[in-house]
């Protein structure tokens, strides 16, 4: 075979320091297991030491009139990713496949799309507590223990909310963000706790004014990242929920912020933020 073809063409994207690499499925010469091929496409070639190094793989498509887009995490699941969608959304625009407003089919939803530039806003659909679509195997977990375990020798409690927002996540609010040891120490300890059993994202979330948030994300299977797009909704429909209202949020990521919006915890939620390409090659 010319060493040419064995390439895949890939580019690279970043929201709000979530980066991603994009591939064309169409571009996959795969006959059989797609979903196999996908998720070890995904462990190579998010790799930062022997891959491209990406928090995640998108696989995007046309279906008829619409944009279908797949992700998967590094260690080769599949989720749901806000940040994705808007990469995507900015590439397959700039590609010339879609006009400045469309609809995504991301892992079973439609999601009404629009790209004015690099600014890019999604709408989501809304937050869910339900134990069963979290999942989680208490009853809802609505600012009530959500993880007690042992740290540093010691027992500890900590209070949020578990809730969905397309992928899952337990929002913790703190009056200040968990330093370096013990983000990374308590962090993967409720990823990976039994109550949860497909894992979960941890989005320590601070108020510093009204309407303002600053997070910090372990994202599962991931790790600390830079931004989450699902995470930051969840944080921002939590925090309306205890407020009682509705409203727009910003979000500030350790890699930028988005607005997130929504007339009531529980309605629709819109995510506006930016989306860039960082390049393109092949692997």
């Amino acid at each position: 075979m010319d060493e040419s073809q064995s390439k895949l063409p890939f580019w690279k994207l970043q929201s709000i320091g979530n980066d991603f690499v994009l591939i064309h499925l169409d571009d996959l010469k795969v006959e059989a297991d797609l979903d196999g091929a996908l998720a070890q496409l995904a462990i190579r070639a998010c790799n930062r030491r022997f891959g491209i190094g990406s928090d995640g793989l998108l696989a995007v498509s046309m279906s008829g009139s619409d944009v279908l887009m797949r992700m998967f995490n590094p260690d080769g699941t599949e989720d749901f990713c806000g940040n994705g969608l808007r990469c995507a959304a900015f590439h397959c625009h700039g590609a010339g496949w879609v006009g400045t407003a469309f609809t995504m089919r991301h892992l079973g939803r439609e999601i009404a799309v629009t790209v004015d530039g690099s600014k890019v806003t999604t709408n989501i659909g809304g937050a869910d507590y339900d134990p069963a679509r979290v999942p989680q195997k208490n009853g809802e977990l609505f600012n009530q223990t959500v993880w007690s375990g042992m740290d540093s020798g010691m027992p500890l409690s900590l209070f949020g909310s578990a809730l969905t927002t397309g992928s899952t996540h337990v929002v913790i609010p703190t009056s200040c963000l968990p330093d370096d040891d013990s983000f990374r120490s308590i962090s993967p300890k409720i990823e990976t706790d039994p109550l949860y059993p497909q894992r979960t994202s941890v989005i320590w979330s601070q108020e510093i004014e009204p309407m303002k948030l600053k997070i910090r994300i372990w994202e599962r299977g991931v790790g600390e990242t830079l931004g989450c797009g699902t995470g930051s909704s969840a944080a921002a429909a939590d925090y309306l929920r205890r407020k009682s209202k509705g409203g727009s949020v910003e979000v500030v990521n350790p890699g930028g912020s988005v607005t997130v919006s929504m007339d009531a915890w529980y309605t629709p939620i819109t995510v506006e933020g930016i989306a860039t390409e960082v390049y393109q090659g092949k692997f």
